[in-house]
This record gives C-alpha cells, structure tokens and sequence, in this order.
C-alpha cells in the first residue's frame, strides 16, 4: 500500500469516525429532550419513549426494549436511555452498512459507512402541497418509537443471515448459519414483531413455490426453514397475551371494526394516507422502474420487495381492536419492510452506477430522487431537533 493510499484511508476513516460522533450525538440530545418532553402529541418532542419508560416502571413486559430501558434509566436516568437509543441507531447504520457489501465489495469500510449513514437520513421527499412532513409517509429510519429504533439493527441482520442460508436450500443446508438466522430473528421479534407478522407468510409462500419447483425432493430442507419462525411466532403469542388482554382487544379485518371516520380513514380515502405514500416511494419506483431488469435479477430485491408488499397488505386489510384501534401499530411493519427493501433498491442503483450499466440518463434519475429523500430527510431532522413535533400537520403548500 502507497502512502498516499494510507493517508486517503486515514483521512477516510477520520471523517467517518467524525460523522458517525456526530451522528451519535444529534441522537443523544434528541432522544433527551424527547424523554423530558410531557408528551401529548402537539407538544415539542413528543414521542413514544416516555411511555415506554412509563410501562416498563410499572413491570409490563412484553418487548425486550423493557429489559433494557429500565436498567439503563436506573443506571444514568434520562441520559442512560438517550445513549442506548443513540447506539441502537448507529448499530443500524453499521448493519446496513454491511448490507451494502455486495454492492461496494471493494469499498473501504468508512465509505461504506458514510453512505449508509446519508442514505439512513431519507425520508419521504417534501412536495409543494404534498400534505405532511411524516403522518401517512413511509421510512425506514425512525426517531420517535423505542421499540422500533432497537428492532431495526436485528430486523435487518436476520434479514442479511437469511440470504445467507436460502441458497443453501438446494443442497446440503448450512446449518450453522441457519442457526444463526434464527436466533437472529427470534431476537429481532423480542424487541417488536414487526417483521416476523410479514416475513412469515412471505416465507410461507417462498417454501410453497420451492415445493412445487423441486416436486417435494426437497422437503426436509423447507420444512427446517418453515421451523425457522416457530420461536418468532412463539414470542409473539407472549407478546399479544399482554398487549391484548382486554377482552374486545385484538388483530381484526378492518372491516369489521367500526371505527370513527373522523380519526381515521381507510386506504385510498385518506389523503394524508395516499400523499405520504406517494412521497415515500420516489426512488424505488425510479429503480424499480428505470433499473428494473438488473433489480429483477437478485433474489434480495425480489424477495424484500415481496415481503413488503406483505406487510402492506397487512396493514391496509388489518387492525388492532379495543383501546389500541387508532395507534396504527400494524403500520409498523411496512415501515421495517420497507427499511429492507430500501437497501435492495440502493444496492441495485449502486451497482449499476459503479458498473455504468444503464444508460446516463437514468443513473440521473435515480441519483435525483435519492438527494430529494436525502435532501428531505435532513430537513425534517433539523425540524426534529428545533422541537417540532413529528405528529403536527405540517402544510407544506405554506412554503412554497
């Protein structure tokens, strides 16, 4: 190595270290000032975190965060829970850094980090008369909800673990590095069930079409696979003993449920709802669309994009009843999914614009959408952080 690669590496490294300090910092201060905010909503730095710390005071356990927060607010109060999220959030940075190996496989690890911690700040894009910064949007980075923040470094090394162990499928299977998957998504659901109540069916579906490709000669294998989600679905019916132990309490078609229109509005019929899903989708309908052959090709996209679509479908036809019906809990999974399938379209756009692959024209188009969300996602960071609240309607028309 000449030297003056080991200064760029140094000088690489420098900043990387100086970006991810800096990260790690904006996410202590945040996540304090959100804990000491009385919460309510409209207030400044509300969020889900001091209700989460309430309910793990008062012993109602159902998610690891429980086990965590309470120890770490004992420890160092306020503060102690602020650095455990701010660690959550950069081991997410890392994990999704690893994710993108594949793409930058001959990348010095800074810069793979570097990226994945600018394209980890996207939101959904701002439009003129685009409705809200956040409410019917979907990201993949979250900054309000405990459970979501700890979820999202396992949700996506489980993820990463079962890519390693599907194509194994075909032979003789990789045992140990199923184990791992397992053990990895059975932590992921401790934390929030999210991805599990999406990936399972898509699972399901995957080993079906597998059993009818292979004419049942690969049976044992789909059946360890399908074993794979027991101890996931185990934890989740401990979880929903908890947080459905009211006696109307449950997961229902929506439907069925009737439910104040008032407050809530279903599918195409909600604006926010169709606005914000609209402004989430920008860059990987432009993959999908412009890049979309090469994007077709990888088992990762294919399937990430798949079980989002789960997830979706779940939260559009499903609902919690009871006293839960309007905190849209189900939505989460499509947010995680959704995170999931957002490192598949980067990856994809990576790879092709490394490889000059496809025509300028597109890698443009791609490159745009991706600095709006970027772009976006900062904006609506720096709000974050001025104390305006992510749960206030934001009328963007009003700065155009």
């Amino acid at each position: 190595m000449t030297k003056n690669k080991q200064q760029k590496n140094a000088l690489l490294t420098i900043l990387c270290v100086l970006a991810l300090a800096a990260f790690g910092a904006a996410m202590v201060w945040l996540h304090y000032q959100q804990l000491c905010s009385p919460g309510g909503g409209d207030d400044p730095y509300t969020s889900d975190l001091g209700q989460h710390l309430a309910f793990a005071q008062r012993g109602m356990v159902y998610s690891t965060v429980s086990l965590l927060i309470g120890p770490a607010y004992n420890l160092a109060g306020r503060m102690g829970i602020a650095v455990l999220l701010a660690v959550f959030h950069l081991a997410a940075v890392a994990v999704f850094a690893c994710g993108l190996r594949a793409a930058l496989s001959d990348v010095p690890r800074p810069v793979r980090l570097l990226v994945s911690l600018v394209v980890n700040l996207a939101t959904a894009v701002w439009m003129p008369r685009g409705g809200y910064w956040y409410q019917g949007t979907i990201g993949g980075t979250i900054y309000h909800n405990t459970t979501y923040i700890m979820l999202a470094p396992f949700a996506l090394l489980a993820m990463l673990a079962f890519y390693r162990v599907w194509p194994t499928m075909r032979g003789k299977l990789d045992l140990r590095a199923y184990a791992v998957y397992t053990v990895l998504l059975t932590v992921a659901t401790s934390f929030k069930a999210s991805l599990i109540f999406a990936f399972a069916p898509a699972l399901l579906v995957l080993l079906i079409v597998d059993f009818v490709r292979t004419r049942a000669k690969n049976l044992k294998n789909e059946i360890i696979m399908g074993c794979s989600v027991f101890p996931g679905v185990a934890l989740c019916v401990i979880q929903a003993s908890v947080l459905f132990a009211e006696d109307d309490s449950g997961v229902k078609l929506i439907f069925t449920v009737p439910f104040d229109h008032h407050r809530m509005l279903w599918g195409p019929f909600n604006e926010a709802g169709v606005l914000g899903l609209a402004r989430s989708f920008v860059f990987v309908a432009a993959v999908g669309l412009l890049l979309g052959r090469a994007a077709w090709q990888s088992f990762r996209y294919r399937f990430s994009l798949f079980t989002f679509a789960v997830s979706l479908a779940e939260a559009l036809l499903l609902v919690e009843s009871g006293e839960r019906l309007y905190h849209a809990n189900l939505w989460w999974g499509p947010f995680i999914c959704f995170w999931v399938f957002w490192l598949e379209s980067v990856s994809v756009f990576l790879q092709q614009l490394r490889a000059k692959a496809a025509p300028c024209w597109r890698l443009v188009l791609c490159a745009a959408a991706l600095a709006w969300h970027v772009i976006s996602g900062v904006c609506f960071l720096v709000m974050l952080m001025r104390g305006v609240s992510y749960n206030v309607p934001i009328l963007t028309y009003n700065l155009w």
